[in-house]
């Protein structure tokens, strides 16, 4: 329990950190408390030892970097420096922390940066410790969609270009943001593209064979065979565990966002974009409750609810229905988070999450 006490701290100091700087008169002051959250958030992700379900893994591919040089090229260049340097492995991972933790602190916005650090934290903080190239790639997507929603879009593409130097998934969130600059007419995107995405993602629910049979044929055909072939392979299992209210929430959230279509693009007409990733995510959701695989689906596009809760936040129409729909949605990260920070071992994986335990840990060093 000290350990998921632990980990709790760490989510809500440092979003309270992330809250008083935006209070701050001065400039000084600020940075201040910016540098205390972002401590509280890199030093134990630096420091932890066999935390992570593939922490060995990384640990197994710093010290045989020369059979990896397929690997992402940002991942494996930042593994090569330190193995260059003769550094030890532990620096690899400090590494990673920081990249991921001062990239997401790049993109928060200037206003209600505390809603995006707690939303973003709460779903891909304990990831991190996992899958860090995707956390990584991740925080440069979500830098990108704000770049994106600033009419940057230029930016857009930089910065998912960086992503995918660490995880490849990013090119799908690239390919997103091209999809969004096709001209559709505007009628199409406050009525019809709300209420289609709603009846995708309630077919997914009810006839998931036809969805699984139409992703496998549309990565094929764009020449995707890799991740076609997970179809069938060994992570291509049912879930087995969990009791879906997760994914409810998740989904339910995801399905107001799309219905509140005409509010988000009157607000701003770039949130096309969102809508478009909110979509997607929702609909590995659904995929992951099932069939295993689709877990990475979800995990490419989660930066999606979380830029997804910044605007809401900020509309002004339906202003109270929408702060108790972020509200009950804030609520629910909380305690999945909390839930996370248990590490229970399930039949697709141990997360190594509790008890936690760091490099100086007598167990270690032993």
């Amino acid at each position: 329990m000290a350990t998921v006490l632990f980990y709790n701290a760490i989510l809500i100091y440092s979003t309270l950190f992330v809250y008083l700087s935006e209070r701050m008169r001065y400039s000084l002051d600020r940075w201040i408390l910016l540098a205390v959250a972002f401590l509280i958030l890199v030093l134990p992700s630096a420091l932890r030892y066999n935390i992570g379900t593939d922490f060995m893994s990384y640990v197994n591919i710093y010290e045989n970097l020369d059979d990896f040089t397929w690997m992402e090229q940002g991942f494996y260049f930042v593994n090569w420096t330190f193995r260059s340097l003769g550094a030890h492995v532990q620096w690899v991972f400090t590494a990673f922390a920081f990249i991921f933790t001062a990239v997401a602190f790049k993109a928060y916005p200037s206003r209600n940066v505390w809603l995006v650090h707690f939303v973003f934290m709460a779903m891909l903080w304990f990831p991190s410790f996992n899958i860090m190239r995707q956390t990584i790639a991740l925080a440069f997507c979500m830098l990108a969609v704000f770049c994106y929603l600033d009419r940057r879009v230029l930016l857009f593409f930089v910065y998912t270009a960086i992503g995918a130097l660490f995880h490849k998934s990013a090119f799908f969130v690239m390919a997103c943001g091209a999809l969004a600059l096709i001209p559709v007419r505007t009628s199409l995107k406050y009525t019809v593209a709300p209420l289609a995405f709603t009846a995708i993602l309630a077919v997914a629910l009810l006839q998931m064979d036809l969805i699984l049979g139409l992703i496998e044929h549309l990565l094929r055909t764009a020449g995707l065979t890799k991740y076609a072939n997970y179809f069938g392979g060994r992570h291509f299992i049912a879930r087995d565990f969990g009791s879906g209210l997760g994914v409810l929430a998740k989904v339910a959230f995801s399905v107001y966002v799309l219905l509140s279509a005409k509010s988000f693009l009157r607000f701003n007409k770039y949130n096309w974009l969102l809508l478009i990733l909110v979509f997607v995510y929702a609909l590995g959701v659904i995929l992951a409750n099932q069939i295993m695989i689709f877990g990475r689906m979800a995990d490419t596009f989660v930066v999606a609810p979380v830029v997804a809760a910044y605007v809401l936040y900020q509309l002004p129409n339906n202003r109270q229905l929408n702060k108790l729909v972020l509200v009950s949605f804030l609520a629910f990260l909380l305690l999945s988070f909390t839930k996370d920070g248990f590490g229970t071992v399930t039949s697709y994986s141990d997360p190594h999450r509790n008890p936690y335990q760091t490099i100086f840990s007598s167990d270690v060093n032993e």
